[in-house]
């Protein structure tokens, strides 16, 4: 179909209900989840590219960032080699000889013969008509083709008539479509992907296993969510903190046990929102819960007789008590891809202003690496730089060689940094901007009389109710707390100069980094002295 050159009808960005409505096609039509393809896409723009074939037939194809992924052919959806060398399982795969590859290009078309001359009885039994199928030759170096059956599997097998059509060829190995919108675009990416392919098993067999993987996604999601909570019951929560905000609990106390490198996300879990997993460990009696008739949602009583705290060995608790002094602040740091960055990251399906967070710059760094051959051989923390790379270190003196380490902090330091809130995990509002800073000033009012101000408290995780008490009583002073209008975050009001006293109080107690604090610099130097 794609075997002579086709002419582009039109091009255009897909908004986002439709970019919704085209992954859970995909999803539904190649058995994958949600999870996986939002993996593989990474927040790619998709696009949708209507072409006329020289058969005269309108094709849809759909893209990412101009790459192929599947293709609408007469209602019916169809993955791209580059489709299904990243997802080998999604569609079944039959073998051809190599003494017929020729015939995938012109006239396009298997008979009965070809596929039989290789056996591929097992896999073609449960096949019915129309099912698109993915080939690939005996020598098994790489899937060369996609194309549908004419005749169902058992048909096939036991026809008497060799010569006859059972298998159309839509998509194969250097024809057009594989040229333009995939070789063309990433070259070096498509020559990794053919070397890994060498070494893969037949995975024809291991389709019910993929799919049983895919079902516990929900329940390991389940399962960190209920060990952190028990981790942070048992050893963050204090009777006298108590009753704490649920919000509260999970924003400082239970995303703080989340293993480095996996995120923790209320909506990937079967209970979806917050308020229906503390109810339930309310009632398997390991928490008391409570909803006020405001609407707001408290945990009143922790019930550390439950039989669940048990279940946390002595090697947990003593890693849990050296992390029960760590914060975790509730911000991703984010760094957008450049114009001077775009050749390493081009490789990897990234364009300019592409958002990654560190653990992808490092991934795609260490994986650029090790497909140019640079790391050092007798140190292998070092790393040779090639063209690309002394490009980007340019206002290095020693270019030809630098660590792994450092590598890593000088593309940093060329990508735009931004930071996103991740508070709201339960309507994943992020803020696509840098999270303010907490904010201390002292203000003159009436009679000359000093108060201070604090902002953006709620931003950190910290209960302002809480708060405002802890400072009543460690300066013995009044305190109010005030709804600013347009702004988001309540503010915490303090009779007197009370600078010093919040700043300890934040980085001590509540363990804020000094360089999410701002306003007591000049407090501190006056104290110095």
């Amino acid at each position: 179909m794609f075997k002579n050159e086709f002419r582009i009808k039109s091009n255009a960005a897909l908004k986002g209900a439709d970019q919704k409505k085209l992954k859970s096609t995909i999803c539904k039509c190649f058995n994958l989840t949600n999870e996986m393809l939002d993996e593989f896409l990474n927040h790619k723009q998709l696009s949708l590219l209507k072409v006329i074939t020289c058969t005269n037939d309108i094709v849809k194809i759909y893209c990412a960032q101009e790459v192929a992924l599947v293709f609408d052919f007469k209602g019916k959806y169809y993955p791209t080699l580059f489709m299904v060398w990243s997802f080998p399982h999604i569609v079944p795969r039959l073998i051809l000889h190599e003494n017929f590859k020729s015939k995938l290009s012109s006239p396009s078309e298997l008979t009965i013969k070809d596929l039989t001359f290789v056996n591929n009885d097992h896999i073609l039994v449960p096949l019915l008509v129309d099912q698109c199928v993915s080939i690939c030759t005996n020598s098994c170096e790489k899937i060369v083709a996609i194309g549908y059956l004419t005749l169902d599997g058992n048909t096939i097998i036991n026809h008497e008539k060799n010569k006859d059509i059972c298998l159309k060829v839509l998509h194969y190995h250097k024809d057009e479509l594989f040229k333009s919108n995939i070789l063309n675009i990433m070259p070096d990416v498509v020559l990794m992907m053919e070397r890994s392919f060498k070494n893969a098993p037949e995975l024809n067999d291991e389709i019910p296993t993929q799919l049983e993987d895919t079902r516990t996604v929900i329940e390991k999601m389940d399962e960190l969510l209920m060990t952190c909570s028990l981790k942070a019951l048992k050893h963050c929560i204090k009777k006298e903190m108590l009753p704490i905000l649920a919000s509260t609990f999970y924003k400082k106390y239970v995303m703080s046990f989340c293993p480095e490198g996996i995120e923790l996300d209320i909506k990937k879990t079967s209970f979806k929102k917050l308020t229906t997993f503390l109810q339930l460990l309310d009632i398997e009696g390991i928490i008391k819960f409570n909803v006020g008739s405001n609407g707001i949602a408290e945990i009143t009583q922790v019930i550390h007789s439950n039989k669940k705290f048990e279940e946390i060995n002595i090697e947990e608790n003593s890693e849990l008590k050296e992390n029960d002094d760590q914060y975790t602040p509730p911000v991703k740091e984010i760094y957008i891809v450049t114009p001077g960055l775009f050749p390493i990251f081009s490789e990897f399906l990234c364009r300019k202003g592409d958002e990654l967070p560190l653990s992808s710059i490092r991934r795609y760094i260490t994986e650029y690496i090790k497909k140019y051959e640079l790391q050092d051989k007798t140190d292998p923390s070092v790393v040779n730089t090639n063209d690309v790379l002394k490009k980007i270190l340019s206002q290095r003196k020693d270019k030809s060689s630098i660590t792994f380490k450092d590598l890593i902090e000088e593309v940093t330091k060329i990508m735009h940094r931004t930071e996103i809130s991740v508070l709201n995990t339960e309507t994943k509002k992020n803020l696509k901007k840098k999270i303010n800073n907490i904010e201390m000033t002292v203000n003159n009012r009436s009679g000359n009389k000093k108060v201070t101000l604090v902002n953006n408290l709620e931003l950190y995780g910290v209960d302002v109710l809480k708060f405002s008490k802890e400072c009543q009583h460690g300066v013995a002073a009044s305190t109010t707390i005030n709804d600013i209008p347009n702004a988001q975050n309540r503010q915490v009001q303090i009779q007197g100069s009370q600078v010093l006293f919040v700043y300890k109080l934040l980085t001590d107690q509540y363990k804020i980094p000094v360089k999410f604090i701002r306003g007591h610099e000049t407090y501190i130097k006056k104290q110095k002295k």
